[in-house]
């Protein structure tokens, strides 16, 4: 009986087919296979783990601290002030170099002996301005000094100063200006203070 349904189906009007197409063992069409969705991908997220704390990032060297032998020391007595002197270092170096706090002045005797002479460090002018001294460039500090009766047993006298840059009571003579004939070992110091080494000499002996 199907068959027969079927087969009167066929002798139908072209427009019926379609709408019984079904009954019969026609298969449907089949729907056109879907696009894929494409995947999308999230971005890359930012990594949020902190730099290795055993890893600091580089930095310029800096400037190489002056040592006594980088230096030439020029002390001169100053005529308008009584125990005052200015000292002047300069850089006999081929490289800058930077100072920062005080150079140390020892009284030397003539047998080439550092006299024992109570010594302070003062911020005078002010505090150390941390400088850097280029080849044949300079700092400047002052120094004051209380004299003594030479023939007293607690006086120190001496012919020379010296200077060092390093933690010594030692280092090289310095060039003097307006102090007693060497030979006469005439400077006596009760007391020694030492000022800051500045960039300029503007006020390093105004104390």
């Amino acid at each position: 009986m199907r068959s027969f349904s079927c087969l009167a189906l066929r002798l139908l009007p072209i427009v019926g087919v379609a709408a019984a197409a079904t009954g019969c063992g026609s298969t449907a069409p089949s729907a056109p296979p879907s696009s894929p969705v494409p995947t999308v991908s999230s971005p890359p997220t930012a990594s949020t783990s902190a730099p290795s704390s055993g890893s600091p990032s580089p930095r310029a060297d800096p400037v190489a601290a002056c040592r006594t032998e980088d230096m030439s020391a020029v002390i001169t007595a100053q005529p308008h002030a009584e125990n005052v002197a200015l000292v002047r270092l300069t850089n006999v170096g081929p490289d800058a170099c930077r100072v920062d706090g005080w150079v140390h002045i020892s009284l030397v005797n003539a047998a080439n002996k550092v006299v024992d002479v109570d010594t302070e460090t003062v911020d005078q002018p002010g505090p150390p301005t941390p400088t850097t001294v280029q080849p044949e460039g300079s700092a400047w500090a002052g120094i004051k000094w209380t004299t003594c009766d030479k023939g007293s047993s607690d006086c120190a006298a001496g012919n020379t100063l010296k200077f060092s840059l390093e933690a010594s009571v030692d280092g090289r003579p310095a060039e003097l200006a307006g102090f007693p004939n060497p030979e006469a070992s005439d400077i006596t110091m009760g007391s020694l203070q030492v000022g800051s080494l500045q960039p300029s000499r503007q006020g390093v002996v105004a104390w």
